[in-house]
């Protein structure tokens, strides 16, 4: 009993220490803050798009699948995934193969088709100089001006067979069709390929769209034309979209048909991103705020409320982010005064004196 009761006399003497600087000599309770200068603003009911939100998924425009147009094996993937490339920048190169050989061969060939030609056209302009003396019979000279023309056609078969190498020798090296960055390889470098062989997806920069499964309901919402909004939580942005395309078939399965819509250019915007499309035509009356009003405290989000000149801190939930503004579903009503900024200089409690 005497040692709880040294215990209680110790605890009491630690806990008036530890008041004694924030409390004065006299008083009971410690002085509220004052805050001076800050914004507030009353809450107001704003009309948005329809809760209705579908899934979406943000891909470019422009997407090229890189297929291998000669066979032989992958030496060299030159661009990695992920990495932007220029227009004509090398991305693969393909070796062991008669590309090369071939070409050799077709330019050696049209060499010799050229000097057949030289001495075809030699030849019959001595004929032809014969014939006028009459030193040779005209069977003679026909016969010259035939070996003349299947020379000709000889190099003219020659030099096609040199083009045709030489676009085989080119499919060696896969190019980029267009500024853009590497999505993904297909194969790996020193694996036997065949033509038609996917090698590199490539996706264009500059140019964005969403592809949504649209449910049956919403059929009469979406034509080709239409502006919706389109939400990346993501990247806490709302953009403007315009649908592009609608398929006229619904997926038996799912009982939905694809929309695609046109973002244009969006910075940040990578493909496969999670998006949202709101359902266009419809609209609701939602609490916005603004989004430098809302103070974060790990997963809880809460406001500061002015209620008859003191600051309540008050949790609230969040919905949707249109520009610089959020939606609260629940902890707000219309007409209460919240602080819209500089919410890490108040404090729960603090006493506020706003300028007349």
């Amino acid at each position: 009993m005497k040692k709880l009761t040294t215990y209680c006399s110790a605890m009491t003497l630690l806990f008036l220490a530890a008041c004694g600087g924030e409390i004065p000599p006299g008083q009971t309770e410690r002085e509220a803050t004052i805050l001076k200068g800050l914004p507030f603003q009353a809450v107001t009911l704003s009309t948005s798009a329809d809760s209705g939100a579908l899934v979406a998924t943000v891909e470019s425009s422009d997407r090229a699948l890189l297929t291998a147009r000669t066979e032989g094996r992958l030496l060299h993937l030159a661009a990695k995934e992920g990495s932007l490339v220029k227009k004509g920048e090398l991305l693969a190169t393909i070796g062991d193969n008669m590309a090369g050989r071939k070409l050799q061969e077709a330019e050696g060939a049209l060499g010799m088709a050229a000097a057949r030609l030289e001495l075809a056209e030699k030849t019959f302009d001595r004929y032809q100089k014969l014939s006028a003396k009459e030193a040779v019979t005209p069977q003679e000279l026909d016969q010259v001006a035939a070996d003349l023309r299947v020379a000709r056609d000889g190099k003219a078969a020659a030099a096609a067979a040199v083009e045709a190498a030489r676009i085989a020798a080119a499919n060696t090296r896969i190019a980029a069709p267009y500024d853009g960055r590497v999505l993904r390889h297909l194969v790996e470098a020193g694996s036997t390929i065949l033509p038609g062989t996917p090698l590199l997806e490539l996706e264009g920069l500059g140019a964005w769209r969403v592809r949504v499964e649209v449910p049956e309901s919403y059929r009469g919402r979406f034509f080709p034309g239409t502006p919706v909004q389109v939400e990346i939580p993501s990247l806490s942005r709302q953009l403007e979209g315009t649908v592009t395309e609608v398929l006229a078939a619904a997926d038996p399965q799912s009982r939905t048909f694809q929309v695609k819509a046109a973002l244009g250019a969006g910075e940040g915007l990578t493909s496969g991103m999670f998006a949202r499309v709101f359902v266009p035509g419809a609209e609701r009356t939602s609490l916005f705020i603004p989004h430098s009003a809302l103070l974060q405290r790990g997963q809880l989000a809460g406001v500061y409320v002015l209620e008859d000149g003191i600051l309540h801190y008050r949790l609230v939930k969040t919905g949707r982010q249109v520009a610089d503004r959020v939606e609260i579903l629940s902890g707000l009503r219309a007409g209460e005064r919240i602080l819209a900024d500089k919410v890490d200089k108040a404090s729960h409690g603090a006493r506020v004196e706003e300028e007349r």
